[in-house]
């Protein structure tokens, strides 16, 4: 079991060959070697990992998950090391990735219950697009501005991570 800190959020994981428990949730895995980097799904959320050259692999060393850094540390709950990656700080915590403008992004991991809009919905800013249930708690995901939709990224049931855009706003 290995703790893993990610926007300040703790989790316990533990890889178990094609799924990994987190805080004992399942999730299945599935990684894919492309060009230049690791095509990773977890519980049907693809992300683009970059991690540097195998030699180079280590504690504190900086990997890229969907184009945003995070510096990588690690400690096994045993004692000994084990991965625990934390955002790196010149990313911003909060700040959506840089490709995605007027994307509204998940502030925390979970799963969505509900999306409420569809492309070409007209928004105001405070609006409730979507329900997105983390640690057993419902969150309303709010517009941040008015808009059109141009983008619903998600659908009702998608696990997502923190910082996944799931609607852009035009």
């Amino acid at each position: 079991m290995t703790k893993v800190t990610i926007g300040g959020r703790s989790y316990e994981v533990e890889v178990r060959g094609q799924t990994v428990l987190v805080d004992g949730h399942e999730f299945p895995v599935k990684v894919r070697e492309e060009q230049g980097y690791t095509a990773v799904n977890a519980g049907g959320v693809n992300y683009r990992v970059q991690l540097p050259a195998a030699e180079a692999r280590e504690s504190g060393m900086q990997i890229s998950v969907d184009y945003r850094p995070f510096t990588f540390v690690y400690d096994r709950l045993s004692g000994g090391p084990g991965p625990r990656p934390h955002r790196a700080a010149s990313a911003g915590a909060s700040a959506p990735p840089a490709n995605t403008k007027g994307g509204v992004t998940a502030q925390i991991a979970g799963r969505v219950l509900k999306v409420n809009v569809k492309v070409g919905d007209a928004v105001s800013e405070g609006d409730v697009l979507l329900l997105l249930e983390a640690m057993k708690m419902e969150n309303e995901i709010k517009a941040p501005k008015a808009g059109v939709v141009t983008d619903v990224a998600v659908s009702e049931g998608s696990r997502v991570t923190e910082g996944t855009t799931l609607v852009v706003i035009g």
